[in-house]
């Protein structure tokens, strides 16, 4: 049988989490020892929409506790605003390349970014990248 995050949020939700930061912290444990690196970005994401806490919350939980720590990774947010979405496709592109909890980087959807102009429009590690397509998605995942 194999790890499912949604069950072992389920099953510490059971335990009080996110009430009991116990709990909570025993989730963040599990979830950093089943990953074998560190927290993803994606499980805080996750942890905290199903917890109905904030992410920054969960962070500030990570930060306090020595053992435990983000995973060093990357973070790619796509525009999810009506006309980067439609016009690119790249939502699509990403998952079906590197999966929808990609390794390497965080995946993230944003709303729109106000740019429409120059879109469709990423950030990858907080720059933003006019006019992006799956190739500059690759160099930029690829470290090219």
């Amino acid at each position: 049988m194999s790890w499912n995050i949604e069950e072992a949020i389920t099953y510490y939700k059971t335990q009080g989490a996110p009430s009991d930061q116990s709990a909570l912290t025993g989730l963040l444990k599990e979830v950093q020892q089943e990953n074998g690196r560190g927290i993803p970005m994606w499980a805080v994401t996750q942890i905290a929409q199903s917890c109905g806490v904030k992410e920054s919350y969960l962070l500030a939980i990570i930060k306090r506790i020595p053992s435990l720590r983000i995973e060093d990774t990357h973070c790619l947010e796509l525009c999810g605003g009506p006309n980067c979405s439609k016009r690119a496709g790249l939502a699509d592109f990403v998952e079906k390349t590197y999966g929808r909890h990609p390794a390497g980087f965080t995946l993230k959807y944003t709303g729109c970014m106000r740019m429409c102009g120059k879109g469709p429009n990423i950030k990858w590690d907080g720059k933003i990248y006019h006019q992006a397509d799956e190739k500059l998605i690759a160099e930029l995942v690829g470290g090219k």
